[in-house]
């Protein structure tokens, strides 16, 4: 038997917002904890205000549709960290229920952690692509003669004239891409969540499929009726481990429905967004056309993460009939095989994660999205000629 943990990475970005007092360890945060996640949630709040003014006041259309798209995504991230700095208990007890438990095949254990290992990767290179990406807008005004931003945002000073108001406003900026870090930290949290659900039933899958199997112990002769007796325990412990499994999916469904809702209705006018500036080669200079990029690669690995790992639970809950039937079903008594037929039939009911009681999150929702980019891309194309 073998006990799963929260990877060593996940516990030290737990780790970090507890120690800079925006977690609280105690059963109830104190004053001055509270005082600062409201003070986060607020001041990350004038970013997309800063980029939606800037967006009406812009004197051109390109530069226009850029802040529009950067006001939308920083909206967006505002939510991300009200919900990141409020849900504490929420999110722990998730981490906690969905990512802590037992797999009792060395093999089972082996193929998690190797999965495991594989998103841990994905991560640090989202991490290091985020950082690379904030350190060259942070950079950009030094770079050249003339300090100025890589986006012309809203801010009450002049900052172009002053320069008082410069570095007023490049504080502002820099610290605003600083909280960006924490808004980032959720969805690598709700990555990580889904892959463990989606997991979770590829190892229940492993297990039903060795139903009434001792593996691992070489060849052990037993009577037929202890094989039974045996195949009916594990049956029961399979049917428990996938209503309770439904269970937490559900949970953790609920609790990420509107935030994922919110996802999928502004992801197409990002992605579209930034093909238009990159179509149409609204920068000055080549850090702005890495901005953009990195804009599109941020929305669409966004939208396809949340997608496709909704798609692994939808297909690896799929696949539990399959591995039903491949167990040693043949022989056992008539009352257990009654049992198995009736679990049969309900496992034929996948898994689909409902986002807004519409809205399937799967790959096929991901291509919807992109169509509707597209088809949007097309309509601002024919505006512009």
């Amino acid at each position: 038997m073998n006990s799963t943990q929260v990877h060593k990475v996940i516990n030290q970005i737990i780790s970090f917002c507890r120690r800079i007092g925006l977690w609280h360890g105690e059963d109830t945060p104190t004053a001055t904890q509270l005082g600062l996640k409201s003070f986060c949630c607020i001041y990350y709040l004038f970013y997309p205000i800063s980029f939606a003014i800037g967006a009406i006041t812009s004197e051109t259309v390109d530069e226009s549709v850029f802040l529009a798209e950067l006001s939308i995504v920083t909206a967006v991230l505002t939510v991300k960290i009200s919900i990141l700095l409020w849900n504490q208990k929420s999110i722990t007890r998730l981490l906690d229920r969905v990512c802590v438990f037992s797999i009792r095949n060395d093999e089972d254990f082996a193929f998690f952690n190797e999965k495991v290992e594989r998103f841990i990767k994905f991560v640090n290179v989202f991490a290091c692509g985020t950082i690379v990406g904030s350190l060259g807008c942070s950079i950009f005004p030094f770079i050249g003669k003339k300090k100025a931003f890589v986006m012309d945002f809203a801010f009450p000073l002049d900052s172009r004239n002053n320069e008082i108001g410069f570095w007023m406003a490049y504080i502002f900026f820099t610290s605003e891409n600083v909280l960006t870090f924490l808004a980032l930290t959720l969805p690598v949290l709700i990555w990580y969540l889904l892959l463990h659900c989606s997991l979770r039933y590829k190892i229940l899958g492993m297990e039903i499929r060795n139903l009434g199997r001792i593996t691992g112990v070489g060849k052990v002769k037993m009577s037929e009726k202890a094989q039974q007796t045996i195949f009916y325990r594990d049956s029961v412990a399979s049917i428990k481990a996938h209503l309770h499994l439904r269970e937490l999916i559900d949970e953790l469904e609920s609790f990420l429905s509107t935030l994922f809702l919110l996802q999928l209705a502004t992801s197409g006018l990002c992605i579209c967004g930034s093909i238009y500036c990159l179509a149409f080669d609204v920068s000055d200079n080549t850090v702005e056309r890495i901005v953009h990029v990195y804009s599109l690669f941020y929305s669409i690995a966004e939208l396809f993460m949340i997608t496709y790992l909704g798609n692994e639970i939808l297909l690896s809950s799929s696949h539990l009939t399959y591995s039903l039937f491949e167990s040693e079903w043949i022989g056992q008594p008539l009352s257990t095989i009654k049992c198995i037929i009736i679990f049969g039939e309900y496992l034929k009911q996948s898994h689909e994660l409902l986002i807004g009681k519409l809205y399937p999150l799967t790959l096929e929702t991901f291509t919807r999205i992109l169509n509707s980019s597209y088809s949007l891309f097309n309509i601002l194309k024919n505006t512009k000629q």
